[in-house]
């Protein structure tokens, strides 16, 4: 390069500066495949790989341009935006629509990095993030460390701690399911009751249980399930919900409307439920139907996965208005609806991720749930903000489902706050 003119060796010099800052920046905003993807507990999907869809590189660089609309108080629970602000700044307000899953046990996983710059509604811990409890007390910790310190919302911490397999910590509360019978409604509560304290300590204040499925012989429930009539399950339930209000974490009853019947696991694969509407209303809707409203209400529930006869015998329920409006209208139910794992939905429903977390919302969903992994995440998020500026999807859905999820995370207010645990 010494032979070259000064000007020559100049622009020489420019050139490789601007290859080596285009290589960093893709290095570390656009490659993805930080984590791998993770899974609802009894869900078999969510295994591709989880590369690339890191976000346009003005998404990625946007906090550091301060491209936000107005800065968010630290650890607040500020006002959903105005349809103006929702408008010219959708970003920040769709992330808080979702809850997701990443892989990682320490304080400096990577994803904590990707939470600091897009303020998800909520993060989903599972056994992919658990060793112990001191050390899932530190990982709650700083999730919440790491969103105040971003000036984000506090983010919903969940977890599914039904029972036995479905339990995301082994080593925890509770051990099993409980055998419903003559004077167990006292196990029953004590159980839900251990389970809540001990999440609530460790700083997790949504817990996807109770389960309110009815165990059918064959059905996904068989095994799972509290009972084998609606009535026994309708009474666990109400005992389970209880206890989680008691204790302030929020219990997420499902899977909506009911899926004990289903020919499989819903999120295996396509699970089609034979029931007609009047049946699904006369057994299986009948837990949630007693937790949907009162003083006593669940504050919020899951819709399934699973296909039904009762509405167009094609669409997973998660996706269907009419599954949402029989939930809202019928059962006055006013809490958050939470999604089925939308990538699981994707085997019933076929399509995208992305393409399934814009149907959820305009079907009446409230909070997108998934799991993992981050390219999944990257799309559906990228496809919920094109849905929102092309109008697709009106903001007053957005805001209206914004406006439960602060509901949801004024009730885990305390449930928030970790037990401190001396190192």
């Amino acid at each position: 390069m010494s032979a070259l003119p000064p000007k020559a060796r100049l622009a020489a010099v420019v050139a490789v500066a601007a290859l080596v800052l285009v290589g960093g920046v893709y290095l570390l905003f656009l490659r993805g495949g930080d984590d791998a993807p993770t899974l609802e507990a009894g869900s078999r999907f969510g295994d591709e790989d989880a590369g690339g869809g890191g976000g346009t590189l003005l998404d990625t660089l946007a906090p550091v341009l301060g491209a936000r609309v107005q800065a968010r108080s630290t650890g607040s629970d500020p006002a959903p935006p105005s349809v103006d602000e929702l408008n010219r700044a959708p970003g920040d307000a769709v992330a808080g629509l979702f809850v997701v899953g990443f892989r990682g046990k320490l304080r400096d996983t990577p994803f904590l990095e990707r939470l600091a710059a897009r303020p998800y509604g909520g993060v989903l811990l599972t056994g992919a993030n658990y060793d112990q409890p001191q050390q899932l007390s530190g990982l709650t910790a700083k999730i919440q460390e790491v969103a105040r310190e971003a000036g984000n919302p506090a983010p919903l911490v969940a977890a599914q701690q039904e029972g036995g397999e479905f339990n995301a910590f082994g080593s925890l509360a509770p051990a099993g399911q409980v055998d419903v019978g003559e004077g167990s409604r006292d196990a029953i509560a004590a159980s839900a009751r251990s389970a809540a304290q001990q999440l609530a300590a460790l700083g997790i204040g949504v817990n996807f249980a109770p389960y309110a499925d009815i165990a059918i012989a064959g059905g996904p429930g068989q095994g799972r399930a509290f009972a084998e009539t609606s009535e026994k399950v309708t009474s666990a339930v109400t005992t389970s919900v209880a206890e989680y209000n008691e204790a302030g974490v929020a219990a997420v009853v499902g899977p909506f409307p009911g899926a004990g019947a289903a020919s499989q696991d819903p999120n295996a694969g396509p699970a089609p439920v034979g029931l007609g509407l009047e049946a699904l209303r006369d057994n299986d809707m009948k837990p949630f139907e007693a937790v949907a409203d009162g003083d006593d209400a669940a504050p919020a529930m899951q819709m399934s996965n699973a296909i039904y006869v009762a509405f167009d015998g094609v669409t997973p329920a998660t996706l269907l208005p009419d599954a949402v409006k029989e939930l809202r209208d019928r059962l006055d139910f006013d809490g958050a609806v939470f999604s089925a794992d939308l990538v699981a939905t994707t085997a019933s429903a076929g399509g995208s991720v992305g393409e399934a977390a814009v149907q959820a919302l305009k079907a009446g969903v409230d909070v997108l749930v998934i799991p993992g992994g981050r390219a999944q995440q990257d799309e559906a998020f990228r496809a919920v903000v094109a849905a929102v500026r092309s109008r697709a999807i009106a903001p007053e859905r957005v805001i209206e489902a914004l406006g439960r999820i602060a509901e949801l995370r004024r009730f885990t207010r305390e449930a928030r706050e970790p037990v401190r645990i001396a190192r």
